[in-house]
């Protein structure tokens, strides 16, 4: 408990000083409208989301990579379990190079599913908030995050990873991702294509209809280079976020959102938004 209050106050006192002090924020309050909606929105998805992965992690392990041999239970008791196979034997530092790489390819591809019209319903809640900034980053559905988590560690453990060098590919992406949501108008000038900034995943926040399913990827903006879902104009900047369905801002209402009818998604429901046939393309 201490260590994730210690987490929690870091974040806090570093995102107001980017926010405050360098971002959009130097003239303005602390305080936002549904503030406090993302803060227990964050606070529920700890207490729900984190016990049911670790429920996850252990059916896997224990059903599956314990009985076959491929983790033995003798070292998974006495904390000594240190991965197996090649990657396994690698240095941590460089498995977690691999594994920080490895987490960001899968990540694109987890949050392409997730924009799909079957998962787009739970996917909704994370971009309903209309103002954003770092917080934002943590409002999610249980479902997502569970979902999410799941696809995310299973490679890890079927591939032999040091549980200790996935574990710290996990944080170190995550601290990234909230830094997407910052309201700063970083771009990271000449390297604005090589790694992926606040005004990059705004701009995936957006209704603007050219940024629709674009910039999926968590650190590098290459996975949507070469999959084709790239989109960073040079002259402007993202505005008009949140989603083209009706929402209610609680963190009960957005427990229920998935399940409303009004969801997009829902059953046989329409598209999201409307597409334009070109997307306009990106500057350099």
């Amino acid at each position: 408990m201490a260590a994730y209050l210690f987490t929690v106050a870091f974040l806090v006192t570093l995102f107001w000083m980017v926010e405050h002090l360098f971002g959009n924020k130097q003239e303005r309050p602390w305080w936002r409208p549904q503030v406090w909606t993302d803060v227990f929105s964050g606070v529920a998805n700890a207490l729900l989301s984190n016990p049911l992965n670790f429920v996850l992690i252990s059916i896997l392990g224990f059903l599956v990579l314990v009985p076959t041999g491929i983790i033995p239970l003798a070292e998974l008791k006495a904390g000594q379990y240190r991965g197996f196979g090649p990657i396994g034997q690698l240095p941590r530092w460089p498995q977690f190079a691999l594994a920080f790489l490895l987490g960001d390819f899968l990540l694109y591809w987890i949050h392409r599913w997730f924009h799909g019209k079957r998962l787009w319903r739970f996917h909704a809640v994370h971009h309903s908030s209309e103002q954003l900034d770092w917080l934002s980053g943590v409002r999610a559905h249980p479902v997502n995050d569970v979902v999410a988590n799941a696809l995310l560690v299973f490679p890890f453990i079927l591939l032999g990873f040091d549980p200790v060098a996935a574990a710290l590919a996990g944080p170190a992406l995550g601290v990234f991702a909230l830094l997407g949501h910052a309201d700063v108008d970083w771009d990271w000038g000449p390297f604005r294509h090589v790694v992926t900034s606040p005004v990059y995943h705004r701009w995936h926040h957006s209704k603007d209809p050219a940024a629709i399913d674009k910039n999926f990827a968590s650190f590098l903006p290459l996975w949507d280079i070469v999959f084709g879902t790239h989109y960073l104009p040079k002259n402007r900047k993202p505005q008009d976020f949140g989603i083209h369905e009706p929402v209610e801002h609680s963190v009960i209402g957005l427990l229920k959102h998935p399940f409303k009818p009004t969801s997009i998604g829902f059953g046989e429901g329409p598209e999201r938004a409307p597409t334009p046939e070109k997307s306009a393309s990106p500057e350099s």
